[in-house]
């Protein structure tokens, strides 16, 4: 909420979705409606911002993983053994498979997660880690995460003062509401 009271709240939307894509995950798409809830007039901009920081994030997490997990004589490094020997249920084999799928759909598969409420740095690394085609994994990144960020402020613009309103008026039972979904969503799953 500070941010949307300043002049540099585009900035520190690009640079938070610059790190979501690349190595920190953070919830990019709250900071993006909290903004443009705020400054509904700027939702065509900040979409403009959290599309760009993504996709220059992406192609820094693309980089981690490109020359992270192999080295030059395509050997796995010491961090990818590490990781085949502490993560559990992961291996090389489960390495290769993934390798595998990722191949057969990448394009498919970085413009669904997209829209996926899982951190994109994920896909982007992964991507890097398993030498995807770097042209096709910006395109299939600006169109996906463009798409997400437009309709967002689209909905935004068309839906947003309403929203804005019951939001000033009810934040408290809103609040209240909202904690409570989430405690039965954990209790059920925990059931379930």
């Amino acid at each position: 909420m500070h941010w949307a009271a300043t002049k540099w709240g585009a900035w520190a939307l690009f640079l938070f979705a610059f790190a979501d894509a690349s190595f920190l995950p953070l919830p990019t798409p709250m900071f993006f409606i909290t903004l443009t809830l705020l400054n509904i007039t700027k939702a065509y901009r900040y979409a403009l911002f959290a599309t760009t920081g993504i996709l220059l994030g992406s192609i820094t997490g693309y980089s981690i993983g490109y020359f992270a997990w192999l080295n030059a004589n395509g050997e796995f490094t010491g961090l990818a053994q590490y990781m085949f020997n502490t993560v559990p249920g992961f291996s090389e084999a489960v390495y290769k498979n993934i390798h595998v799928e990722f191949e057969k759909w990448d394009f498919g598969i970085l413009f669904v997660a997209s829209f996926l409420p899982v951190p994109f740095n994920l896909f982007s690394i992964s991507s890097g880690v398993f030498g995807i085609n770097l042209l096709m994994f910006c395109i299939s990144t600006l169109i996906g995460q463009g798409i997400r960020f437009y309709l967002m402020a689209f909905l935004i613009v068309k839906l947003g003062p309403k929203v804005k309103k019951l939001l000033e008026l009810k934040l408290k039972p809103v609040a209240i509401l909202a904690t409570i979904i989430i405690a039965l969503a954990i209790v059920a799953l925990k059931i379930f």
